[in-house]
């Protein structure tokens, strides 16, 4: 068996921890990037305390992957962006189940998107991807949040909330208040299979079904739209202006630097307002970066208002 690698200095752990997907990277003292893993979800919404379990399996595998010993993780520098960090009584109980680290910084996941996609500089965001947030970080270190209050009643434009517009749709063909669709059945069809094959599956589903299960419903929704279907392209569409809303409440002159991001920014930007896809600007880089300078302590301190 291999001596563990041996490395100069401390260890900086980055993580993205969103409803359905957590993403880790571990960098080296010198700047290089030792490893990336990626996994479940720990955000703190769905997961509480119990999200370390992810955050540090994902972890100790990178280590493992590049023969690491697994103890430099008790001296290394954390920056964490979690969805559900700015929830104080979430946070505080997630803090106090961590394990040993040199340091450990925590914020929303938001914030390090924006720190991501403007390198550290002011700068706004608008996130979708299982949840949809606008985030802004203002020359003066203040931030400012629209949306993000969570599904059921917000989030709005996010993968979540497009999976329950479909489901809602698909609900009103099945008893019949909503009579022949135009392109037919195949897509409201779709939807309720993965709910559930009878009423009592769908209504079982429907009593128990989180977020992430919502949004698994999206890439059925956006197959639909790609094949043409009116119904999927309009919760597309207003999915897109829910988008615009968000970015918009952020900064009403539309002067400030605006990027989409999250796992749906792609897919979402044929159904943005023209106005709003044509004010974006691609991200530098993503919210793994933005971890990252909070474990190497390059960025401000997250200051969101006490509304």
């Amino acid at each position: 068996m291999s001596e563990p690698t041996e490395i100069l200095g401390p260890l900086f752990v980055g993580v993205d921890g969103g409803a359905t997907t957590t993403r880790v990277a571990i960098g080296a003292y010198d700047g290089a990037i030792v490893g990336r893993a990626k996994t479940g979800p720990s955000s703190l919404t769905l997961m509480g305390a119990s999200a370390w379990q992810p955050i540090m399996q994902a972890a100790a595998d990178i280590l493992a992957q590049v023969n690491l010993d697994p103890v430099a993780l008790k001296s290394a520098h954390f920056g964490l962006g979690l969805a559900g960090a700015n929830n104080e009584t979430l946070r505080r109980l997630f803090l106090t189940k961590a394990p040993e680290t040199g340091s450990l910084t925590i914020t929303t996941d938001a914030f390090i998107a924006v720190l991501g996609a403007h390198g550290g500089r002011p700068g706004g965001v608008v996130s979708t991807g299982t949840g949809a947030v606008g985030y802004s970080l203002a020359d003066d270190g203040s931030s400012w949040l629209s949306g993000g209050w969570g599904f059921p009643v917000d989030d709005k434009g996010s993968g979540a909330w497009i999976g329950h517009e479909a489901v809602g749709a698909s609900l009103k063909v099945l008893d019949g208040r909503l009579i022949d669709p135009p392109e037919g059945l195949s897509f409201y069809r779709d939807i309720l299979l993965t709910c559930g094959n009878r009423r009592e599956a769908i209504l079982d589903w429907l009593h128990s079904a989180s977020p992430t299960e919502y949004a698994q419903l999206a890439p059925i929704v956006l197959a639909a739209a790609d094949g043409g279907h009116s119904a999927a392209i309009d919760i597309l569409t207003r999915a897109g202006r829910e988008l615009d809303e968000l970015a918009h409440a952020l900064d009403p002159t539309r002067h400030m630097p605006m990027a989409l991001v999250g796992g749906l920014a792609e897919k979402m930007m044929p159904y943005l307002p023209p106005a709003f896809s044509n004010w974006l600007r691609p991200p530098r880089s993503d919210a793994i970066a933005g971890a990252l300078m909070l474990a190497r302590g390059q960025a401000p301190d997250e200051k969101l208002p006490d509304l």
